[in-house]
């Protein structure tokens, strides 16, 4: 084959690549997003507390932790395309079997199944960015995780319109299972290419190596992706029900969440269009925070003044926040091996803490009557960001194996 020949393959192989990155994307939250637009509606009729429902929640984000330790040992036995598909078939299997929520088992074990699938399907993601796009990694991750935000776009706007279409919460919440299998005809080249992976970076630790639980910077990129998980996901479980308890009804307020999720692919774009212009993302992080910072102030003590603006910096902020720290794993990694090992770290670890945030934020909206301390606290959160993003030098890039 002559060098032409060679080019066009490769180049064909790249966008095969993005489709499948893309097309996998799109279902890491769907399962998630759907629950918040019905959250005051299932407390009530399932007769749970504000901390327990908050659950629903935090549980997937908790297993979308522990469970991308397993990840790597998938990989090795079964291949990254393998593992993918049966990921993605998984979280479409266990969101269709929301049909039988009326069941608070139901409810809630399909919701750890969903946790479980989400956390593999992810984990993979940023390895695929280092084999099929080196050169360009905040594009790449850049353009999956606005395929992610789409997804969850969808679910918050859509659920509560589709609840009111079925007049069944359970259906409303079932039918974005559709989208994954949707998703698999562009996951099966990802699968033909598991033994011919294109431009792999130089080889690196074995398959088998451990993951970096010794190396400092490793844990502070965890740190990193755990503290802006959790400013995410409870802005995503709390913002529409803050709002709903001071008096909008709840097709308003999921707007609002809507507004929050379509803002978000702002701050992605963002990172995606401008991140890899320079080497040193740390004015980006800089950046991201401080809309963080302002928006989460705004929703505790002004809710009322500026609700749509606040929940597009919110938007804004997380996002670029959530593309920023997936690209950290592809940025200190020395390959492609040890991407998937530094990823179940900084992804496990990150989301078992991040997962804590929603049922927190919960308690204390039991606690004290308000949600006015719980988004303070994320507020906190947010300057404790600043400390972990100074560390995050591009003198330490390739350096954690």
């Amino acid at each position: 084959m002559n060098p032409p020949d060679q080019i066009s393959k490769a180049s064909i192989r790249r966008w095969l690549a993005l489709v499948g990155l893309l097309v996998a994307a799109v279902n890491l939250r769907p399962a998630i997003a759907s629950i918040p637009p019905l959250l005051e509606l299932l407390r009530a009729e399932l007769q749970l507390s504000y901390s327990v429902v908050s659950l629903l929640t935090t549980i997937p984000v908790f297993c979308m932790g522990l469970f991308a330790f397993v990840t790597p040992s998938l990989i090795d036995r079964y291949g990254r395309g393998h593992t993918l598909i049966w990921a993605v078939v998984a979280i479409g299997l266990a969101t269709v079997a929301r049909i039988g929520s009326h069941s608070v088992v139901v409810l809630f074990g399909t919701t750890v199944l969903v946790g479980i699938a989400i956390a593999i399907t992810q984990t993979i993601l940023p390895s695929l960015v280092k084999i099929y796009f080196p050169s360009r990694v905040a594009l790449a991750t850049g353009a999956y995780t606005v395929s992610l935000t789409v997804g969850a776009i969808l679910a918050a706007g859509l659920t509560a319109p589709l609840y009111v279409l079925f007049d069944s919460w359970p259906l409303s919440l079932a039918v974005w299972g559709i989208l994954a299998f949707v998703a698999v005809p562009g996951l099966i080249p990802l699968v033909r290419d598991d033994s011919s992976e294109p431009d792999r970076s130089p080889p690196d630790a074995s398959k088998s190596g451990p993951i970096p639980w010794r190396n400092p910077l490793a844990w502070i990129l965890m740190l990193f992706f755990a503290i802006s998980s959790t400013i995410f996901y409870s802005g995503l479980t709390w913002l529409s029900a803050r709002y709903v308890a001071l008096g909008w009804d709840e097709a308003t307020a999921g707007l609002l969440l809507t507004a929050f999720m379509v803002a978000q692919l702002g701050g992605m774009a963002l990172v995606s269009a401008y991140g890899d212009k320079s080497i040193d993302r740390r004015p980006w992080h800089a950046l991201m925070i401080a809309i963080v910072v302002i928006s989460t102030g705004g929703v505790a003590f002004t809710p009322l003044s500026y609700p749509w603006i606040w929940a597009t910096l919110l938007g804004v902020g997380t996002g670029g926040l959530f593309t920023l720290s997936l690209t950290l794993p592809i940025d200190f990694a020395t390959g492609e091996n040890a991407t998937d090992r530094l990823s179940s770290m900084v992804m496990g670890g990150g989301y078992m803490l991040a997962a804590v945030g929603p049922f927190v934020t919960g308690g204390i909206r039991d606690l004290f009557g308000s949600y006015v301390p719980a988004f303070v606290g994320l507020t906190i959160l947010g300057v404790v960001l600043t400390v972990c993003a100074v560390r995050l030098s591009p003198r330490s890039y390739g350096t954690i194996s």
